[in-house]
């Protein structure tokens, strides 16, 4: 067997799993290539390398995730994921483009390490619950009980909304059009009543330090994010998992990572990536 092309065929399969189980595109990273090393030194007592794999990939972001849980409890203002540039992953919306938007990630949060895996592996990536059982090292019956309920709890808080591309992209020329214009009722028709911005600066940068809850308040923030932004200020669009984004220049440095949750009329969250350790993988 060619150890390295067999790798690279399930890289991107292994690198979705991780991502989505950290939200963390530079950590979901180093496991892949962890797990990597870890079956090249074990590689003559391994029967099925892509089960090996996933197993390792799994365990290694569960064991992260109990540190990363405590990291979380003491991080200042509201964490979101690391921005993923889906052009630069096309193969992660060949798995549920919908699992790995920034509202799903956020979803995650709120189950526990194992519900997490479980889902995913069961519902996202299509592994049956004996094989999920033995990843997680859980009975089959608990990995059934452990899908429902984090199903349950995600069907619950998560509305579905099919929206095609091109009218999701139309929408964020509506939005930036009213933003550049200063039009207050312009832009507060265009957000949802229950709209809110996330920015997460990570204590390192400047960033609202809670969620800002409603049209009014969202309307008021972005105008006054645009009358104080600095003339050499360049946006340039792209896609941010899965959905519309921005990427926001200043200075020829990349400054922040804007993406949106959006109907086909109205913007229901905006996310506002600034934590420059949540930036340095981004290249636009």
């Amino acid at each position: 067997m060619n150890t390295t092309a067999f790798f690279e065929a399930h890289r991107a399969r292994l690198f979705g799993i991780a991502y989505r189980m950290l939200g963390s595109v530079v950590d979901a990273e180093d496991i892949v290539q962890d797990a990597f090393l870890r079956w090249q030194q074990a590689e003559a007592e391994v029967t099925n390398p892509a089960a090996y794999l996933t197993t390792i990939v799994s365990r290694l972001c569960l064991d992260h995730l109990k540190s990363a849980r405590v990291q979380r409890e003491t991080y200042v203002g509201p964490w979101l994921p690391e921005p993923l540039l889906t052009h630069e992953h096309p193969e992660q919306e060949a798995e549920q483009a919908d699992a790995v938007s920034t509202a799903f990630l956020l979803l995650l949060e709120a189950l526990s390490p194992v519900e997490r895996a479980v889902f995913l592996l069961h519902d996202v990536f299509s592994y049956s619950y004996d094989e999920v059982a033995d990843i997680v090292d859980k009975t089959p019956t608990n990995c059934r009980q452990l899908a429902a309920r984090a199903r349950q709890h995600l069907h619950a808080q998560r509305p579905r909304f099919d929206v095609p591309p091109d009218a999701r992209h139309r929408l964020l020329d509506r939005f930036l059009g009213a933003c550049n214009s200063g039009e207050v009722e312009g832009l507060r028709e265009l957000l949802e009543a229950d709209a809110v911005l996330y920015s997460d600066g990570g204590g390192k940068v400047v960033a609202a330090l809670k969620p800002i809850y409603g049209a009014d308040k969202v309307t008021r923030f972005l105008l006054g994010i645009m009358r104080k932004a600095p003339p050499d200020a360049r946006l340039v669009r792209t896609t941010i998992n899965d959905e519309p984004g921005l990427l926001v220049y200043v200075g020829g440095t990349l400054d922040a990572v804007w993406s949106f949750d959006l109907t086909d009329t109205q913007v229901r969250h905006i996310y506002v990536v600034r934590n420059p350790d949540k930036l340095r993988h981004v290249h636009g």
